[in-house]
């Protein structure tokens, strides 16, 4: 069956304009439609709200030539709490904020997670504004509370069987607000299913690149998620069936690739996590039957693959870890160190990996570090480059040849 394309172009096609407002009429008529194409010409496109994706349509650019860049950061103190449920707040200064715009309502000192409310202005009234819907959590004034357009710049919520491919996301690095990726992330989905990002580049976002949560069935293929303040990509929340495959993490403040909360039977594959801030991979919370395989985890100043810290039956077991590189990893802060298991991991199973170091005196380095209470760590042909000790077991010095 044929679908309705539409194009948007900055001076030709069936909607023009250098605004968001011109895509989202796009996105929103398509859906209306039961889906279709929204084609994105070339140039840069300035967005002052964020995109919401809509089931059964697909955004695209033109390889290399379509950006999206983010807007100014405006943002107003609440001059009345905000409470669960509600669908309005009080703010001091209503001017920075227009009907149809995407905010996010949380504190100004720091994030409160899944408590952080992103929500669209449906209307003002004097101070009021007022949201398509209620506030996640209470945000009082005497903790800072705030209103503040550091949204995502592309977001999906609930939606299904949509593929956003050949665009170049701009985060505005000038924002102060850092988006914490449970709400937020330069590229954010939350309960959605079959979304599949391609050739797509995010970068110099004031939070993590990309972030989806409680999610199914997500395909991240050769995008490009790099110099974001967060991490470079964040599945999170009982997100399951998801593939990483061919992508580039680089240069993040924070983790390149971080496995959340109950990441389960997902593959993580040919990709590159280098440069990072933290690890190369962190994987943690009952992320359990995950493959992690040919992918190269280096120059980070954590650790190459970084098991965290969780007691029984919470430890990141079950996975597979083959073929990938790992070298040059740690820091004078955070020692030489491959791949760290904290916690009560066990039944992980790590074959063929390369791990090693070319920069650091050897006496220093340490392969694979197994904590006190792990167990049934199973290895096989992994190859092991100037490395002290190749296993650190239970922190006493076990193989060191």
């Amino acid at each position: 069956m044929n679908k309705i394309i539409i194009t948007v172009g900055i001076e030709a096609g069936d909607l023009t304009g250098r605004a968001n407002l011109a895509i989202q009429a796009a996105i929103d008529y398509a859906a209306q439609l039961g889906g279709g194409t929204v084609r994105i010409g070339p140039g840069a496109f300035r967005l002052d709200s964020t995109l919401h994706l809509r089931s059964r349509v697909t955004l695209e650019g033109v390889p290399g030539q379509t950006f999206l860049h983010q807007g100014e950061e405006r943002s107003s103190e609440l001059a009345a709490d905000a409470d669960l449920h509600e669908s309005q707040v009080t703010v001091k200064n209503p001017d920075p904020f227009a009907i149809g715009q995407t905010v996010t309502i949380r504190k100004a000192s720091a994030s409160m997670g899944f408590g952080d409310t992103a929500a669209v202005i449906t209307g003002k009234s004097g101070s009021i504004l007022y949201f398509d819907r209620e506030l996640h959590s209470t945000v009082l004034v005497t903790d800072g509370g705030i209103v503040t357009t550091q949204a995502s710049v592309i977001s999906g919520i609930g939606c299904e069987d949509v593929h956003i491919r050949h665009l170049i996301v701009e985060g505005n690095p000038h924002n102060r607000t850092f988006a914490e990726g449970c709400r937020n992330g330069g590229i954010y989905l939350y309960g959605a299913r079959q979304v599949v990002m391609e050739d797509c580049t995010i970068r110099n976002y004031n939070g993590d690149g990309i972030s989806y949560q409680h999610c199914s069935d997500i395909h991240v293929i050769d995008c490009d998620s790099v110099c974001n303040r967060g991490k470079g990509i964040h599945p999170g929340s009982g997100t399951s069936g998801t593939q990483i495959r061919g992508s580039r993490f680089l240069d993040n403040g924070m983790d390149g690739i971080f496995l959340c909360w109950r990441v389960q039977n997902s593959v993580v594959e040919h990709c590159k996590a280098i440069g990072n801030a933290m690890s190369g991979l962190s994987i943690g919370h009952k992320d359990t039957h995950n493959v992690i395989r040919h992918n190269d985890f280096s120059d980070n100043r954590y650790y190459g693959i970084f098991f965290r810290n969780e007691p029984e039956p919470s430890s990141a077991s079950y996975n597979r870890v083959e073929s990938n590189i790992l070298m040059d990893n740690g820091s004078e802060n955070m020692g030489f160190v491959g791949i760290r298991f904290r916690g009560y991991t066990h039944d992980v199973e790590l074959a063929a990996n390369r791990i090693g170091f070319t920069r650091t005196s050897q006496e220093r380095t340490i392969g694979i570090c197994l904590e006190e209470h792990t167990y049934d760590i199973r290895m096989e042909n992994n190859e092991f480059v100037n490395c002290g000790l190749k296993i650190h077991s239970h922190w006493f010095p076990e193989n060191p040849a």
